[in-house]
């Protein structure tokens, strides 16, 4: 048995984050995310303009709701792949966004947003990374990018003028993602508990329902 830590870690007071203002399907939709001294999320909120307060109230109570999770531990993966492609009204075209396009649903597009953002989920956008001009270059050419000022990175308000206004930010390229694996399975029972399905993770079989690692007999 895996005893793990279930305190809940707080956001610091003063905590730093973005703001995202995006129209889904003619909706217009704030995201709000708190993060941590380390750049983890930690928290979020969904704003909806001109909806009925229930819808509001409920967007409200769920992005505390998500917040909470993120606190206690739960990763931002699992949220992501939970809501994605979750389908209701409003959804259609996304304006607003340099990443998305369209969305099916409020969800779908405010998770599309913290996964391309904070796990760098490039599967969840819409537009290549040169279209998207993720690297704040304004559109130069990739064989002579242009320094930006921090300033557009980095808050002014939340440094307090410790961030110099001569700091810039140098061009950066981006590693490519990781390829998303799932284990595979073995054959032949668990010397624990008889279960049948063993995983291969990192070329040692673990017994997916005990989490033991038994030796497999040749």
């Amino acid at each position: 048995m895996v005893e793990r830590d279930r305190t809940r870690r707080r956001l610091p007071d003063r905590r730093k984050g973005y703001i995202q203002k995006a129209s889904v399907g003619g909706h217009k939709v704030y995201i709000h995310t708190g993060e941590y001294e380390d750049g983890e999320l930690g928290e979020i909120f969904i704003d909806m303009h001109k909806e009925g307060a229930a819808f509001r109230s409920m967007m409200n109570n769920f992005a505390i709701a998500i917040s909470i999770g993120l606190q206690y531990g739960v990763p931002l993966d699992e949220f992501v792949d939970a809501f994605v492609f979750t389908r209701f009204e409003p959804s259609g075209r996304v304006t607003g966004n340099d990443s998305i396009r369209s969305a099916t649903s409020i969800l779908d597009y405010v998770f599309r947003e913290l996964g391309v953002s904070y796990l760098d989920r490039r599967e969840l956008a819409q537009v290549t990374p040169e279209a998207a001009n993720l690297d704040g270059m304004d559109g130069a050419p990739a064989d002579a990018p242009q320094p930006v000022p921090a300033a557009r990175f980095i808050s002014k308000g939340f440094a307090r003028g410790a961030a110099p206004d001569n700091l810039i930010v140098a061009p950066f390229g981006r590693k490519e993602p990781s390829p998303r694996t799932t284990p595979q399975a073995q054959a032949g029972p668990c010397l624990e508990c008889g279960d049948l399905m063993l995983t291969d993770r990192n070329g040692t079989p673990v017994c997916g329902a005990c989490g033991a690692a038994p030796q497999v007999q040749g």
